[in-house]
């Protein structure tokens, strides 16, 4: 059986600790993706560093921290817009 439930309301502090460890996995890979493809370009003074060792540290902690807080800013706001307009309708299998 199934029924339409609705999302009223996201915890944000959940949902912003969700949104940074998905970005924390893309930052991996995209990290990841920076030092295969850099290691066929030729050196850059000064950006030989970041494109290099670096970035596989960097990249995965800036997107993991621009996820929790854009998570959390985002959670903050659908909560605010579910309770004007309603909230997202979901079908629930039990």
């Amino acid at each position: 059986m199934s029924s339409i439930r609705s999302i009223s309301r996201i915890e944000p502090g959940q949902f912003a600790l969700i949104t940074g460890a998905t970005y924390l996995f893309l930052g991996i890979i995209g990290a990841v993706l920076v030092f295969a493809f850099s290691s066929f370009l030729p050196s850059t003074p000064g950006l030989g560093m970041l494109t290099g060792g670096l970035a596989l540290v960097v990249i995965p902690i800036l997107y993991a921290a621009l996820g929790f807080v854009f998570g959390l800013i985002g959670a903050v706001i659908y909560n605010l817009v579910a309770g004007t307009v309603g909230g997202i309708k979901v079908t629930v299998t039990e």
